[in-house]
């Protein structure tokens, strides 16, 4: 399979005339709750050449191809990604963390560094509440429980009590949050049982899903009583933005840029 990606990673480059920076693997496959039959949700970053930035009409900065053999490709230009890098987007930083990677351009590592500059925890923290909040909601209403969406709900909440314990972005493992978070013993068990069974495509009995579903719908109440607590912030000033594309700009395509003010 990967080098089924691989090779369609080389035919966007060719197709859309583009450089492609870094590509990775996200969805369930990236967060360790994947069964065999998942689909592959591949995540890429690319570059286009110099005079595509110079046009007045501006550029498409998002490219999406059909699915095929269960593979799913996306990726943004590399200009969209750093404006919402300078907003902290949790998205692009889980693309960031993953550690399955397909493609990587020596020049992400300054992109990586701008990732941890522009790390805020208070947006984060608001972002996954909301995706958990949102994903309980989805999930409160369908008649049929499903495990897989239990683990949308559980993967959000995982991450924000990371972030709040920790202050540092999380891992996309779900091993990896549950075995480091400071939790009751019984939610950590069942949630690394639920996490065994999904992927090995066991059902999990349904008073469990319930317990879980309760056990968190609590505690989103909770999280949503402290969020106007979080201190505000700005964002990341453009300087170091602008220059971090510029800088890669001239490194993939071997040109030198007048950078001069007038």
């Amino acid at each position: 399979m990967r080098k089924i990606i691989l090779d369609k990673l080389k035919n966007i480059e060719r197709e859309e005339r583009v450089r492609i920076l870094y590509a990775v693997e996200a969805g369930s496959r990236a967060w360790g709750y994947h069964t065999d039959e998942s689909d592959y949700d591949v995540r890429f970053i690319y570059i286009r050449e110099v005079p595509a930035y110079l046009n007045l009409q501006g550029t498409k900065d998002v490219i999406v191809w059909p699915a095929q053999y269960s593979i799913e490709f996306s990726g943004w230009d590399l200009s969209k990604a750093l404006k919402l890098l300078r907003k902290s987007n949790p998205s692009l930083m889980e693309w960031l963390t993953n550690e399955n990677v397909y493609i990587e351009h020596p020049d992400i590592e300054k992109v990586r560094k701008l990732r941890d500059q522009t790390f805020s925890p208070a947006r984060c923290l608001i972002h996954y509440y909301h995706m958990g909040k949102r994903n309980m909601e989805k999930y409160s209403k369908e008649e049929i429980k499903d495990l897989k969406e239990m683990m949308t709900i559980i993967r959000p909440w995982l991450a924000y009590k990371w972030i709040k314990e920790y202050q540092t972005f999380p891992p996309n493992g779900m091993n990896e949050m549950v075995d480091s978070i400071t939790m009751n013993e019984e939610v950590k068990d069942t949630i690394s049982s639920m996490l065994l069974s999904r992927v090995n495509g066991k059902v999990v009995p349904f008073p469990i899903l319930m317990f879980m579903e309760k056990y968190i719908r609590e505690d989103l109440l909770k999280m949503e009583g402290t969020l106007e607590d979080l201190p505000s912030d700005e964002s990341f000033q453009w300087g170091e933005i602008n220059e971090t594309f510029l800088n890669i700009l001239e490194n993939v395509w071997g040109v030198l840029l007048d950078r001069e003010e007038g």
